[in-house]
């Protein structure tokens, strides 16, 4: 490359800079973008993902980062109950943050919208309950999450309608989240998904109804459904208002069509291999959290009191 000097005179002093033919007072840097990454083991619905990570972002007019940082591809190899059980912990049950660099309990206000269609069916539901009661149980801290004010749940039922069971302020010990979920009553209707989420964005993450405001809180959805809307207004739609609120996280149950697989990934937040969590069925669930409880005791909570 030819260069040439240039002179600028600001205020008497003389300054010299090294000019290219291209015009640039500094020198061109392009994009830096990592290998890509292994293939991830499956999850969801049967997906395997990989990444690359920008390494050097460009300068002074450089070559721009690759639109595509992650593939995505699905497979048929859906992921056995104990790989669902310990993406569970690591991604939802067990979550921390960083604070100076240390892993400490992450405050949650969680919010649990549950399906309960005609589809589920009534044994179903009562399975249903049961587990998702436990599983709440399971968050941390140990052994009584929502006591002494660390986490807060807050619950709507879902069908032709859509239900509020009670709010963040309503129970504020885990016996009363537990008796909370397991006093929801079966609808039976059809599935109006796009509503709950409707309903959620609107009413649900407000300080009126105990959300909190600390940015060390994270506002959280977890939805449980077990097939694609049929009424209302659009599930996809309403999903994205919503994930502009809270973190989605999605517990699906089931066998689903390729659209029903797309529409049910598109509830919940991205990554997608974090917030997504399949069964084959509500008979499974139980397995489930059976496998989540057994493996708990090797991933202890971070503390919450430094």
């Amino acid at each position: 490359m030819e260069t040439y000097f240039a002179t600028i005179t600001i205020i008497g002093i003389a300054t010299c800079f090294l000019v290219g033919t291209n015009g640039f007072l500094f020198k061109k840097n392009d994009c830096l973008v990592s290998e890509w990454s292994q293939w991830s083991a499956p999850y969801g619905f049967g997906d395997i993902s990989r990444e690359r990570k920008i390494l050097r972002y460009p300068t002074n007019g450089g070559a721009a980062c690759p639109a595509v940082l992650v593939e995505v591809n699905q497979t048929s190899q859906t992921p056995p109950l104990n790989a669902t059980a310990g993406n569970m912990i690591r991604y939802f049950i067990k979550r921390a943050r960083l604070q100076k660099r240390q892993a400490v309990g992450q405050l949650r206000d969680l919010l649990v919208i549950v399906d309960s269609s005609g589809s589920i069916t009534p044994e179903g539901f009562a399975i249903g309950k049961k587990q998702l009661s436990r599983l709440l149980g399971m968050l941390c801290p140990v052994p009584n999450p929502f006591d002494s004010n660390y986490q807060r749940a807050a619950l709507l039922q879902y069908s032709s309608t859509v239900q509020e069971i009670f709010d963040f302020n309503d129970k504020p010990s885990t016996n009363l989240v537990q008796q909370g979920i397991n006093s929801m009553i079966y609808d039976a209707g059809i599935t109006c998904t796009g509503d709950a989420f409707n309903y959620a964005y609107n009413n649900m993450f407000t300080t009126a109804k105990g959300m909190r405001t600390s940015p060390d809180v994270k506002q959280e959805v977890l939805i449980i459904t077990d097939g694609q809307s049929n009424c209302g207004v659009n599930a996809i739609a309403a999903a994205a208002n919503l994930q502009t609120k809270a973190d989605v996280f999605g517990l699906m149950i089931g066998y689903h069509t390729p659209a029903g697989e797309a529409e049910l990934t598109s509830y919940v937040s991205y990554p997608i291999n974090t917030h997504l969590f399949a069964i084959n069925g509500m008979q499974d669930l139980e397995q489930l959290v059976n496998l989540i409880d057994s493996q708990l005791s090797t991933v202890p909570c971070a503390p919450f009191d430094l």
